[in-house]
Formats: C-alpha cells, sequence, structure tokens
C-alpha cells in the first residue's frame, strides 16, 4: 500500500503502513526564501503535530520552492534530510550546521527508507542547458509490497531510464505526478503597458498529452495523474503580477488530459491524495492539511503594469556604491563568452547594455564594458533609448541579490525588475541571466550566506515535526 498526500506546491506526504516520507515540503505560508516570492496558494493550514511522526525528508533539488527553509527548521534533528549529491555544498553545509542528518543521494541509486524504496535518475540536460535544475533528481517510490508506487520527474521532462524501471516495477501502474510549471512572464518588459493574462491551457495540455501517451505506450497509463505546481501568489503589492502570470488553468487541463488520454487525472489541493493498493485506488483526505482562503485566480482582464519596479528592500536606505559596483564586477565577468556577449560584440554601438537602478534620489546608470570586464557608471538623460537593452530594479535590491541577502526568487520574476530591448533579435536582456548568475551552483559561497541570513531572520523556531 502507498498513500500518497498533497501538501501543497510540489509537496507530499508519502506513507506505507509504517513509513512516512516527506518530499520537497512546504509547511508554512511563505513561498521563496523568507516569504519574499509571496505565498503558498491556495491557502491551507498544516497541523504539524498531525504529521508526525516522519522517517525522512526528502529534498529533490535546492530551489528554494522544494527546499524552504522554514519549513525544515521545524524538523527534529533525528529525522535525516536526504538531498541530491549533485546540489551545492552551500546546501549540506547549511543543514549540517543546524544539527542535521544529512545524506547525500546520487541519481541511479536506490535508497531505503522503513519499507519504502527510493528510486533516482538521472535528469536529460544538454538539450535544455539554459535551464537550471542540475541538481534535480526524478524519482520513484515504492513500497515492499510491491502494492503501490509514486513516480515523479519534478521539474524535467521523465527521462527514458525511469519509464524503463516503471516498466519492471510490481506495483505500477500507480502515480504519476506531472509539474504545471508555465507561468507567463511578459510582464517584466519594460514597455509592457496594459497587459490581459495568457491562457497557456492548451499548449501544456499538448506537452502532457505526448509525455502520457509516451508513459502508456512503454509502461501503461497510472492509476492516478496529480497535476501539481504553479502553488504560490505574490505579496499584496505584486497582486497585480497574479491576475497575469499563471497562464494555465490546472482543473481544465486536467479535464483535457483526462478526456484525451484517458485514466483518472486531477489538478490537485492541499490535503487530498490517493491510495493504491494493487489494482485497487481509493481517494483520501489529511485532516492536518485544511484549506484556508479561495482556491481561485483572479479572473482574467486588463491589468495595467505599474511604471517603476516595485522594491524588495527599504527603497529609502542607500545604498554602498562601492559595494554595488563590485557586484557589477562579478555579473560583468560572468557575462564574458555567454550568448548576450556575443551579441553585444556584434553591434556597432559601445552603448548596448545597461542597469538602471532607482535610488531614494535620482537613478544610477551602469553600463557594461566588456573591455574593462565590469559596468561603469554614466549620465544618460534617457536610458531607455541609449541602451539597447538593460536592466532596471532598485539598487538595493540588485546589492542585495548580489550580497545573498535577497534570493533570485524574490526579484527576478515577480515584478521587481524590468528588462528592456529594442531590438530582442540582435540582443535580448532577460531576468534569467541574474537568475542563472544567483544559482547555489555557481556561487555556492552567497547561497550559503543567504540561507544563513534568511534561518537568522526567522529566531528561534520550535521543533513541531517529530521522528518516528
Amino acid at each position: 500500500m502507498l498513500r500518497a498526500v498533497f501538501l501543497g506546491h510540489q509537496g507530499w506526504l508519502l506513507s506505507s503502513v509504517s513509513t512516512r516520507l516527506l518530499v520537497d515540503p512546504l509547511l508554512t505560508d511563505g513561498f521563496g526564501h523568507g516569504g519574499m516570492a509571496g505565498s503558498v496558494f491556495p491557502g491551507r493550514s498544516i497541523d504539524l503535530a498531525q504529521l508526525s511522526p516522519i522517517d525522512a525528508v526528502f529534498l529533490t533539488h535546492e530551489h528554494d520552492d522544494h527546499f524552504d527553509i522554514a519549513s525544515l527548521l521545524r524538523v527534529d534533528r533525528r529525522i535525516p534530510i536526504l538531498i541530491s549529491a549533485r546540489s551545492s555544498i552551500a546546501l549540506a553545509d547549511f543543514l549540517t550546521g543546524h544539527g542535521f542528518e544529512v545524506r547525500r543521494v546520487e541519481p541511479n541509486s536506490t535508497v531505503r527508507i522503513g519499507d519504502l524504496a527510493l528510486r533516482t535518475f538521472v535528469a536529460e540536460h544538454c538539450t535544455a542547458p539554459d535551464a537550471d535544475e542540475w541538481d534535480v533528481l526524478p524519482f520513484v517510490v515504492s513500497d515492499d509490497t510491491g502494492q503501490g508506487v509514486f513516480a515523479s520527474s519534478v521539474d524535467v521532462p521523465m527521462p527514458a531510464p525511469m519509464l524503463r524501471a516503471l516498466a519492471d516495477m510490481p506495483g505500477w501502474p500507480g502515480i504519476l505526478c506531472l509539474a504545471n510549471n508555465t507561468t507567463d512572464t511578459g510582464f517584466v518588459r519594460r514597455e509592457a503597458g496594459v497587459l490581459s493574462r495568457s491562457d497557456d491551457t492548451d499548449a501544456l495540455a499538448r506537452v502532457l498529452r505526448r509525455r502520457l501517451a509516451a508513459v502508456a505506450q512503454q509502461v501503461g497509463l497510472p492509476r492516478f495523474t496529480a497535476i501539481t505546481g504553479g502553488g504560490w501568489r505574490h505579496p499584496p503589492e505584486l497582486a497585480w503580477v497574479d491576475a497575469l502570470a499563471f497562464s494555465v488553468d490546472s482543473v481544465r487541463l486536467a479535464s483535457m488530459l483526462s478526456e484525451t488520454c484517458g485514466g483518472r487525472v486531477q489538478a490537485m489541493h492541499p490535503g487530498r491524495g490517493a491510495v493504491v493498493q494493487g489494482a485497487e485506488l481509493q481517494d483520501v483526505s489529511d485532516t492536518a492539511v485544511a484549506p484556508q482562503g479561495p482556491a481561485e485566480r483572479p479572473q482574467r482582464g486588463a491589468v495595467e503594469v505599474p511604471a517603476t519596479p516595485s522594491p524588495a528592500t527599504n527603497p529609502t536606505e542607500s545604498v554602498d556604491e562601492a559595494r554595488l559596483e563590485a557586484g557589477l564586477e562579478t555579473f560583468a565577468r560572468f557575462l564574458y563568452a555567454r550568448r548576450v556577449f556575443a551579441q553585444v560584440h556584434s553591434l556597432p554601438t559601445s552603448d548596448a547594455l545597461a542597469f538602471v537602478l532607482h535610488t531614494p534620489t535620482s537613478p544610477m546608470v551602469f553600463a557594461y564594458r566588456p573591455a574593462t570586464g565590469g559596468f561603469e557608471r554614466t549620465t544618460a538623460t534617457d536610458p531607455f533609448s541609449r541602451f539597447v537593452s538593460g536592466f532596471e530594479c532598485w539598487a538595493g535590491d540588485l546589492c542585495a541579490l548580489f550580497e545573498g541577502r535577497l534570493a533570485a526568487s524574490a526579484l527576478c520574476y515577480t515584478g521587481r525588475l524590468r528588462c528592456w530591448n529594442q531590438t530582442p533579435q540582435r540582443l535580448r536582456a532577460s531576468p534569467q541571466l541574474l537568475w542563472l548568475f544567483s544559482h547555489p551552483l555557481h556561487r555556492p559561497d552567497v547561497a550559503r550566506a543567504l540561507y544563513d541570513h534568511v534561518a537568522t531572520s526567522y529566531g528561534p523556531i520550535a521543533i513541531e515535526i517529530q521522528p518516528r
């Protein structure tokens, strides 16, 4: 028997008769390190005492919608934390420093947790080298009785070896988790103006149909397909982003997949789940997880994008320009030989790429100068016209990102950062550049500083999740 209860976003409680495994748990309201990216949606309350006892926690990768510091600090230190062996040293050091027993899990391995087997696989990265789920572990959990299987490739397509492994598992067909990670980021364009939310449900349905068809052809349809992901809403001052970013209706998506692919497909709500025992499938709910507030997104309609990005840090505080310039120099060197670097060198102007950074007084403008390996302060009355492409945000936010006081998830795709591109086919500035720059595998020392900063901001936290 295998029981799977959805906790929110992509978090699960997987259990057998005698073992309980938490996967990517978001157990508090905040979303993103320090809750700076928003809150978990749909809202729910979790009685952590009812979730006890737990045998282990499994983190599929280091992104902060899967590795949540506030949640983990509530876990008894006798409960082992299983992490991807390909995660940065920052993650392991942080957890060890807070007293956890950390077990690094290699891809293509099997780990025993009580009477559950956790089997991991290697993600395919070569087809999407600009993505950044480098450390993610697609996984399958099965019980010793051979009565239940739960499979998830998390944020990447299912690798072929994972499909082949499912074909040999006596508990399959079981539960398959598919993530809806589609968002419309058109609002990051500085010239966005008035926008309406797009609807990418049909497009994602086509992608997932192909994935389900591959599963069905090789191993048979799952008994239950769970649609998860997209489980957050932005802070109140950025509520306008909610009306634009979430471009897939998971309920309609599940209906479309069920009609065309067959089998049971459901958009998950916190506290709901299923039990698989051989050929039997039964719906379950967990009283420890109670819904709170509306579960529907804002209605589609026209939204006015604010003229100036909102700040994440205190906009009235002055910024140490020397520290800001040091961070810009590090970012400039990161750009060397990347696509943007090549595009800059293909333009006939030296005024190609810039940062426009808001301050309590007047904006600062920094122009990219590859010859010096940095950005230099410049005067420009209309930088958005003078420079071909660039980034616009608050100087304090960018400095905090560089120094590990603000997560990339709180800046890059929240409405706090804008980009402009006069000729995007020739040069394109994108938040993805800062997102990749900030990845823990690129700057583990800064990532560790961020984790410590976030943990300190919470103060003392009571341990509420107990071991078996």
